[in-house]
């Protein structure tokens, strides 16, 4: 395969447990990535993911001591947004619906087409990109990824109604100015009517979630979003 023309300001592990595969993709990658870690199975992959962090993962499927995808439900434990790209020489649809429910970035048959690695290893590059931009801390401690629309307490998920999902959302899109109560009116109960009780239950739930201050009233009009600028 010809070299990838793009060079990623990126660190990349490749996890394989065939020698010869391994070798020639770590050094078909070296030149195009920072750092390129390997790991010749899933629990020498899952030390190094903890150990060095890499940006992106390409790892197989069939492998001794743990696979491909028991390796992707560890890091998903403790990681939602880390890109993968997961390889194998089979096509077997449990493992695709997996694939799906490991929200995993590609799923590529063996030999890999190079075009198809390609575009795999863009996609990985543009969902960190878009990632890094979609980020914004509402305090010390708590963030909320609208790219994923996953709200974090430290490196702990914090479980949102729809209603709450809704309402952050629109808050931090409109993060310069102060939301209204008939635009939350459409947003949230979609133009029906909004009681003042459902509207104070639901600031009154999200701030016990994330701080009493990172919400602000203005009397008559509506809320707007204190972001953490520390």
């Amino acid at each position: 395969m010809n070299k990838i023309e793009k060079k990623y300001n990126l660190s990349l592990l490749y996890i394989e447990d065939e020698p010869t595969i391994l070798q020639n993709a770590v050094e078909f990658l070296s030149d195009d990535f920072l750092e390129v870690y390997q790991a010749r199975d899933g629990k020498e992959g899952l030390a190094l993911y903890f150990d060095k962090k890499p940006d992106i993962i390409i790892t197989d499927i069939e492998m001794p001591n743990m696979n491909g995808l028991g390796l992707c439900k560890e890091i998903r434990k403790v990681d939602q947004n880390i890109p993968i790209i997961i390889t194998t020489a089979f096509t077997d649809q449990g493992y695709l619906l997996q694939a799906i429910e490991l929200n995993l970035v590609k799923y590529l048959i063996k030999p890999i087409q190079e075009a198809l690695l390609n575009d795999a290893l863009e996609q990985c590059a543009k969902k960190l990109d878009t990632k890094d931009k979609s980020v914004e801390r509402l305090t010390e401690v708590h963030y909320f990824d609208s790219f994923n629309k996953t709200l974090m307490h430290l490196d702990d998920f914090v479980k949102l109604t729809a209603n709450e999902l809704t309402f952050l959302t629109l808050l931090i899109e409109q993060k310069h100015r102060v939301i209204t109560y008939k635009e939350i009116e459409n947003h949230i109960w979609n133009g029906e009517y909004m009681s003042e009780d459902a509207l104070k239950g639901l600031v009154k739930n999200l701030r016990k979630k994330i701080s009493k201050n990172f919400l602000q009233n203005h009397s008559k009009l509506g809320y707007k979003i204190n972001l953490h600028h520390g």
